[in-house]
């Protein structure tokens, strides 16, 4: 599996991140292990949990995905040769919500614990919490930097002008500053109007990627595969327009003799090659090991730059 270096953060990550959101609760410790197994095996890196992964599940805390990397881990040994990233901020049965300085330094302590590590590769700010002074939240995380117990940080469900916003005030003193942007986005574009599952989780538009490319911050966007939505269309999430768009990507994929998900992943990868475009490292999971194994063997495709055009700017 190729690496990519996330330069402001340094770090060296595989080109494909994987996602451990539902590890201990629907998916079960034997396919986690199976799964973490298979990805490290083909050289995969770069592992994605939270802090309240998956507290929605009926009966789980929130606790479950942290546990078991960290159980995982134990087992086999190599932290040292991982990137793992956690998040903070969202709730989790009534606790956890916000980035209070109290806030942070208490889940990064609980998400340590539960990983059986002493640092944290990425941690991200989970969602924006404008009711806490930014420069409140900056100098918590800095101070988590300072201490070792986290080597660079990322921002997910932002806006464009409060990432500006930290990045003045991290600037201005001499903090620790955002270095990696995790939104959701995808090939197809939204819906205007679309309804949001929660506060911020937009879709990252054109103006998005323009300000990561200016700044040199890499894209680890989830939801990259509409849940299961291009090889299954009855699957797809509403807010999706399905237009020209979508059928040039399964034309594409006809073509190609791929699946629609697998050029979708090859497509993100390879959008880096044309302007305005920021390293893409696109998050995703599976709950069917041979089809995790069949997408992360797209990491080593290299998409024909026609083809890449014709995907990026089909309905543009």
């Amino acid at each position: 599996m190729k690496k990519v270096k996330f330069e402001r953060a340094g770090l060296e990550v595989s080109n494909m991140c994987l996602g451990t959101m539902m590890y201990g609760t629907t998916t079960s410790e034997k396919d986690a292990f199976e799964q973490l197994d298979l990805f490290v095996d083909m050289g995969g890196n770069f592992l994605d949990t939270s802090n309240n992964y998956a507290h929605w599940v009926p009966g789980a805390s929130g606790d479950e995905s942290e546990t078991l990397l960290g159980k995982w881990l134990k087992e086999r040994g190599g932290r040292d040769k991982l990137v793992i990233a956690t998040k903070v901020g969202f709730d989790r049965h009534g606790e956890g919500a916000g980035l209070s300085a109290k806030q942070i330094e208490y889940w990064c302590d609980e998400s340590l614990r539960k990983l059986g590590t002493d640092y944290i590769d990425l941690y991200y700010a989970h969602s924006d919490d404008m009711n806490t002074p930014i420069e409140e939240t900056m100098e918590a995380f800095d101070k988590l930097v300072k201490k070792g117990k986290v080597r660079a940080l990322g921002a997910s469900n932002y806006y464009t002008w409060r990432m500006c916003e930290a990045k003045h005030i991290a600037e201005k003193n001499g903090f620790a500053d955002f270095t990696v942007n995790q939104p959701c986005y995808t090939y197809l574009y939204t819906r205007g109007g679309a309804k949001l599952n929660y506060t911020y989780n937009i879709n990252a538009t054109e103006e998005r990627l323009h300000y990561l490319a200016d700044n040199n911050m890499p894209l680890v966007p989830y939801s990259c595969l509409a849940g299961g939505g291009y090889d299954n269309i009855a699957r797809m999430p509403g807010k999706y327009q399905i237009d020209e768009r979508l059928n040039v990507l399964l034309d594409c994929a006809k073509e190609l003799s791929l699946a629609p998900s697998a050029l979708v992943l090859a497509w993100l990868i390879a959008s880096d090659r044309l302007p305005n475009r920021p390293t893409i490292v696109p998050l995703f999971s599976s709950s069917k090991t041979d089809h995790l194994k069949a997408n992360l063997l797209m990491s080593d495709y290299v998409l024909d730059e026609e083809i890449l055009k014709k995907l990026t700017y089909a309905n543009f």
